[in-house]
């Protein structure tokens, strides 16, 4: 797992950005949701927007967008 840090101004970099794809990847392929769908959008968004926030912790992520 990718070492949680602090981004006060919700930047995301290479690793958080590998780190996002994968969680994304994952739910995308345990809810059968198609890449490019407004599902797979949405999702996307949620995981950004959860980043922002401030959660960097890929279990809390993965938690989050497998109830959204």
């Amino acid at each position: 797992m990718i070492e949680p840090h602090v981004s006060k101004s919700g930047v995301a970099y290479p690793d958080d950005l590998v780190l996002l794809k994968r969680i994304y990847d994952e739910v995308c392929e345990e809810r059968g949701i198609i890449p490019g769908s407004p599902e797979a959008s949405e999702l996307a968004i949620e995981a950004m927007r959860l980043f922002s926030a401030g959660i960097f912790d890929e279990g809390t992520i993965g938690r989050r967008l497998r109830h959204h």
